[in-house]
């Protein structure tokens, strides 16, 4: 169970061992590379956002909106800054981008769920700096020049939730529903948007705010999550996950993500995407102990926000789910992945860590490509 892999842009090679809660045998070859380039018109931006809005729109990478502290640290009471450009850069093999802002998105935002079709990019909800959105667009380029079409809007706002596409469905599930954490899944039916959204089966369990939420297969998969207390209700924090099957509109119970030692690990405020045609890939998160904790209010304030980067624990792991066997494999720890906030995109066997959190309240405008190599 030997794993190749590459680390950089200076192609140093590493042999490890693929262990976890279970093992395949087969062999997989990952590169992982820091790419060059971030759009430099908004010093602001440049600093590196969580939460942003991207996708793959007729071959260009396009990010759009965002947030992060670009003045005073979120430690030190600075204020939360929400953008609006868009920008859009040519996808290929090499590993520097150019970027040209195309426009702006319709009023500054971010935490929202983007679904990337050959139509164009879906942003649906998120949030600004003074309010929750239920507002869903479609944008699309002609001839470079951005174009925004309305669909139809949530029945509810919602932020901080995840969302894919199964089919011709999109899914949205947990974040905060108008303003409280939520368990709940909505679906559009992009063949037939005369319809609206429906309201789907909950998650089960505990509200779920920033999960990670995966297509593979024709199932919809979820891990992770968290949510603060209101009223009676406790804070929580999800490590484990659920599989849903649209043909019987329920959901399963599956396995937890692990690390080699068999740890499990909280996806809240991770990444997610499918890998090759059978596989799921996850990566960051906070770290289950420590943000429960800050949940709780037992690490809060300035205090818990002045701590280095290491202290907070975010999950390093490169994580692998086999839904066949419902099993994870690790494909090791890397710096890189350790976001959280951050976006994935995958095109073409290509994998984009775009941005997120060092920490709580600092960003970083790191994109790092994960190229899948199977043997």
């Amino acid at each position: 169970m030997i794993r190749k892999i590459i680390y950089g842009v200076y192609a140093i090679m590493g042999m490890m061992t693929m262990t976890a809660c279970g093992s395949r045998p087969d062999a997989y070859e990952i590169s992982l590379e820091k790419m060059q380039g971030f759009p430099t018109e908004d010093a602001g931006f440049l600093k590196g956002v969580s939460a942003l809005y991207a996708g793959v729109v007729d071959g260009n990478l396009l990010i759009a909106g965002g947030c992060n502290f670009p003045d005073t640290p979120a430690a030190d009471g600075g204020k939360k800054v929400f953008y609006r450009d868009v920008y859009i850069a040519p996808l290929s093999n090499d590993t520097v981008f150019e970027w040209k802002k195309i426009g702006q998105l319709p009023q500054a935002a971010a935490y929202g769920v983007t679904i990337s079709t050959e139509k164009g990019l879906i942003c649906v909800g998120g949030t600004t700096a003074t309010h929750s959105l239920s507002d869903v667009f479609l944008l699309s380029l002609q001839k470079d020049t951005l174009h925004t079409d309305t669909l139809p809007s949530l029945p509810v706002t919602v932020d901080n939730m995840a969302g894919a596409l199964v089919g011709h469905s999109l899914y949205i599930v947990g974040g905060n529903v108008n303003g409280v954490p939520s368990p709940s899944m909505y679906m559009l039916d992009l063949s037939d948007l005369s319809g609206g959204w429906k309201k789907g089966t909950d998650i089960p369990g505990a509200p779920r705010v920033q999960p990670v939420c995966v297509a593979q297969g024709g199932k919809l998969y979820v891990w992770g999550g968290f949510a603060p207390a209101v009223g009676e209700r406790q804070a929580s924090l999800s490590v484990n996950g659920y599989v849903y099957v649209p043909e019987t509109e329920a959901w399963s119970p599956v396995a937890a993500p692990c690390d080699a030692e068999g740890n499990e690990i909280s996806l809240g405020g991770g990444v997610g995407t499918a890998w090759g045609e059978d596989m799921i890939l996850c990566a960051g998160g906070v770290d289950k102990d420590i943000f429960l904790k800050a949940l709780q209010g037992i690490y809060a304030g300035k205090e818990y926000l002045s701590h280095p980067v290491e202290w907070y624990r975010f999950n390093r792991n490169l994580l692998l789910y086999h839904p066949q066997t419902d099993k994870w494999t690790t494909l090791g720890e890397y710096e890189q992945g350790a976001r959280a906030g951050a976006v994935m995109v995958s095109q073409d066997g290509f994998h984009y860590m775009i941005n997120g959190e060092l920490k709580p309240g600092i960003r970083t405008h790191e994109i790092n490509r994960i190229k899948e190599n199977r043997r």
